[in-house]
């Protein structure tokens, strides 16, 4: 039963594509989907294979991110040379955000949610490292990769790394690391909001505008009013939806209804995986998306360790903001959690 749920998003892909009006679109993401086919069963029925690389895969993650900043950070560091810039132009509109994570060619949700899942490793590697050179080797290799993800300005990433942590140390009564965590997000919350920049301050601060109207100073968020584009679609197909890819017709015509030019240029989806599901297959989609959530939930607390309850933390969270499954990277994250939960043999040593 485990494998036909975590299975699921292929299925249903399938079943989706013998009613829709847009087979081109169901075929490419079958296509997208088709690994599942091969890799689930294998994580399942084969986990010692992947136990014995677990530590491996994580140190190669987290050694790929540290890759990716450095790059990141270099071609940007060069180009503001080239044109008399300062280094503080990194946080700036030009440098920061969708631009920095473009270097190599990475959405910044999901650059962000790899980032985020190999900073939480590395926090629980220093706190068990015995030796005080790698403890403060791991301790720095983080440091870098927190002010990357600062730099990318993924909220959703910073949000679920930090409250993961936080409950960590409290947890495990760690009072000094907390009170160094939470000294240090109060000082670079601080010196982001008092700092001539605008973009920086707006990003961390003003542009999550749910509320209030749009002003001169502010971009209202959009991103919560144009989940009522979704919710449409799944009013007009209730039971089983439009099929596979046959939901973006429908939801661009609400987006041109509201005059969200935006969305409607750019062909937005519902950046929630579960309105996702359900203005494309209906309820059956949204019962899918259900059922996986309850597995991973299920699976995760019974591995009792804190990575594996962070990896489905984190794609819990990801999925309020972004429809994670339509997208190769977050297809990527999904299969590379399911090999950390069901190849998981407490062999990452936390402090208990």
């Amino acid at each position: 039963m485990s494998i036909v749920i975590l299975s699921s998003p292929l299925l249903i892909s399938v079943l989706g594509s013998f009613y829709t009006s847009n087979p081109d679109g169901a075929f490419k993401d079958i296509g997208r989907l088709f690994p599942l086919a091969l890799l689930v069963p294998v994580i399942i029925y084969n986990t010692h294979f992947f136990t014995n690389l677990l530590k491996k895969l994580l140190y190669s993650l987290a050694l790929g991110c540290l890759i990716s900043a450095l790059v990141c950070w270099g071609l940007s560091l060069y180009e503001i040379w080239q044109t008399n810039g300062t280094i503080g132009d990194l946080f700036s509109q030009a440098y920061a955000y969708h631009f920095l994570s473009e270097r190599v060619g990475i959405h910044t949700p999901y650059l962000g949610l790899f980032v985020a899942v190999s900073l939480f490793f590395l926090i629980l590697e220093g706190f068990h490292r015995k030796s005080k050179q790698h403890s403060l080797a791991i301790a720095l290799w983080a440091l870098v990769l927190f002010f990357f993800l600062i730099n990318l300005l993924a909220r959703t990433a910073l949000f679920t790394v930090i409250s993961g942590a936080l409950v960590f140390f409290i947890y495990h009564r760690k009072y000094f690391a907390l009170f160094l965590i939470t000294s240090l997000i109060a000082s670079l919350g601080m010196l982001a909001y008092y700092q001539d920049e605008n973009f920086l301050r707006d990003r961390i601060f003003k542009s999550i505008n749910i509320f209030e109207e749009q002003t001169i100073f502010s971009k209202k968020d959009d991103r919560f009013s144009r989940y009522s584009a979704s919710i449409e679609v799944f009013k007009k197909f209730p039971l089983f939806g439009p099929g596979t890819a046959g939901e973006d017709i429908y939801r661009k015509e609400v987006y041109f209804k509201n005059r969200d030019s935006e969305a409607y240029n750019d062909n937005y989806n519902a950046h929630n995986q579960f309105l996702e599901y359900l203005s494309t297959y209906g309820i059956m989609g949204g019962l899918v998306f259900i059922m996986i959530l309850y597995l991973l939930c299920k699976e995760g607390v019974a591995r009792k360790d804190s990575f594996t309850l962070f990896l489905v933390y984190s794609f819990v969270v990801a999925s309020i903001t972004e429809s994670i499954l339509e997208r190769s990277w977050g297809l990527s994250f999904y299969i590379l959690m399911l090999i950390f939960i069901y190849g998981n043999n407490n062999i990452i040593n936390e402090i208990r």
